[in-house]
């Protein structure tokens, strides 16, 4: 009987052992199967690192670009503001930065001997200008009234770009 015993427990021992060799070999291979998903997690990573990376210079370079065009569109606004203002005081003649309607007219007719093709009726009046009819025209006006002008020009551009416009105006021609 002894004999099976020890062939029992040598199976048995045997069994366990060759159980633990399993699991060992199983551990083994889920341990290659999680090194190789970490791998290429870490490679994922990697590369979206170099991405963020990427985007971040390009943000910096864009914030920078935006502030170039900031400044130059501040810089434009001022000197077209200044431009506005010196043209503004050619007619203030008393310097109180009020632009009385003779000061108005001495400034037209100067102006209308200097370009002797524009027709009279073709310059404005001080009422175009004195918006709050208070007999003198202050910078604001003047700015509002050549603000005004360039709408005017760019919606007269624009209709005569619109196709109707281009038929009336082959129409005329025609005539």
């Amino acid at each position: 009987i002894r004999p099976r015993q020890s062939n029992f427990f040598g199976s048995l021992f045997f069994l366990a052992a060759g159980a633990g060799a399993m699991k060992v070999y199983d551990m083994t291979q889920v341990e290659k199967k999680l090194k190789k998903q970490m791998d290429a997690v870490q490679t994922a990573l990697d590369f979206k690192r170099i991405e963020a990376q990427q985007l971040s210079q390009k943000m910096h370079t864009l914030e920078y670009q935006v502030r170039e065009l900031q400044q130059a569109l501040y810089e434009s606004e001022a000197e077209s503001l200044q431009r506005d203002y010196d043209e503004f005081k050619a007619p203030d003649l008393n310097d109180d930065d009020f632009i009385s309607a003779e000061e108005f007219a001495a400034y037209i007719t100067n102006y209308m001997k200097a370009y002797p093709l524009i027709s009279e009726d073709e310059y404005p009046v001080f009422s175009d200008f004195d918006i709050d009819q208070s007999g003198a025209v202050t910078f604001k006006e003047w700015q509002h009234y050549l603000q005004e002008q360039q709408k005017q020009k760019k919606d007269a551009a624009r209709t005569s770009s619109s196709p109707a416009s281009q038929q009336q105006q082959q129409q005329q021609r025609r005539r």
